[in-house]
């Protein structure tokens, strides 16, 4: 039963130095994962690495391809919309909840997030280093919800936007620039007034705002 618990320790440290490398960017979408190196590197076998490798894949970090084998994923505009879309249907259902639920503390906790969003970025910084404000606020208004699942499948989805995030600020330089700070302070309104409509109207405003920012060409 110890060297199980150990083995399992020891695929989750590797998952989660591996998703860590995936989405600060020192492994980029294509870049290769190889077994056997990072076997060698992590002084284990392959099976904690292979485990590592699906929960990953589950997180939609990682996918094997034929002939490549496995590679940091790719992700696309259609790949956002399905993310944006299951992200979107669980902040409208946890507002639905938390304008029943919560007080006001704990709604107007959530614009901690944001006054740290609206700052500068730190010097030698980028747009990318204020993203993580963004995703904490989404984490913290389904966290507000009390529903465990609803987290943990928002968890995913967060993991996977941050990886979008850095595949657009790629190829987008403006993203900080056109950053509107309001689409979320309306959403933080709309729970302090205990109006769903306006919950999910911003929360859709604010979706769709999103989508156009991260692949503006393709909108």
């Amino acid at each position: 039963m110890t060297d199980a618990l150990n083995a399992r320790a020891l695929w989750e440290v590797i998952a989660e130095r591996l998703r860590q490398s995936i989405l600060d960017g020192r492994l980029q979408a294509g870049d290769r994962l190889i077994e056997t190196d990072l076997a060698e590197e992590f002084g284990t076998s392959r099976g904690p690495v292979r485990e590592a490798f699906r929960e990953l894949a589950r997180e939609g970090l990682i996918v094997e391809l034929p002939r490549r084998g496995t590679v940091v994923s790719t992700l696309t505009e259609h790949d956002l919309s399905e993310v944006y879309a299951v992200r979107e249907a669980l902040d409208t259902a946890a507002a639905r909840i938390v304008i029943e639920a919560a007080g006001d503390d704990d709604i107007r906790s959530l614009e901690l997030h944001l006054d740290a969003l609206d700052a500068d970025p730190p010097q030698g910084g980028s747009y990318l280093d204020l993203a993580v404000h963004d995703l904490a606020f989404h984490r913290a208004l389904v966290a507000l919800s009390g529903n465990r699942r609803m987290a943990a499948i928002s968890e995913q989805m967060l993991t996977q936007t941050m990886l979008l995030m850095r595949t657009a600020a790629r190829y987008n330089p403006t993203l900080r620039t056109t950053m509107r700070p309001e689409v979320h302070r309306a959403i933080v309104a709309a729970l302090l007034a205990r109006d769903e409509a306006a919950a999910r109207l911003a929360i859709e405003t604010h979706y769709r705002y999103a989508e156009d920012r991260l692949f503006p060409a393709q909108a």
